[in-house]
């Protein structure tokens, strides 16, 4: 590994965080337009009822967006917290289990939120407050 360079006492970029702020970029697009449809969404449900939430989720389209929109969500706040953690938690063994944490909070509510939409899509009702299946 090189030595880092320096340019009146600043250090240089090394470029390796290009990626990430690309995909943060593209990840915001995406959420601000699904970010309107979740409005005109919201809008459309407001009053709706029980069943008429469930027929908007019955229709594929919606289910769909809306597991993207949280699959894509989860991912920008994913990567969003691991920038934050990485530029402002210096002990390595604090950053690697925060990193860790952040990662699995984001994937089980991914996972949580998506497991709830397929299941409202399929016509099944919500988990009972006892979270029997």
């Amino acid at each position: 590994m090189s030595e880092p360079r320096f340019k009146n006492r600043v250090k240089v970029s090394e470029r390796h965080g290009s990626g990430e702020w690309k995909i943060e970029r593209i990840a915001l697009a995406i959420l601000v337009v699904l970010g309107l449809w979740v409005a005109a969404s919201a809008f459309t449900l407001a009053g709706s009822g029980y069943d008429g939430a469930m027929d908007w989720f019955a229709s594929p389209l919606n289910a769909v967006l809306a597991g993207l929109t949280l699959v894509v969500f989860f991912g920008y706040i994913s990567i969003a917290w691991k920038v934050i953690i990485e530029d402002y938690i210096h002990r390595a063994g604090n950053k690697a289990l925060l990193l860790g944490l952040v990662n699995i909070v984001c994937l089980l509510a991914t996972a949580a939120g998506v497991f709830f939409i397929v299941r409202l899509a399929l016509g099944s009702a919500p988990l009972p407050a006892g979270l029997g299946f």
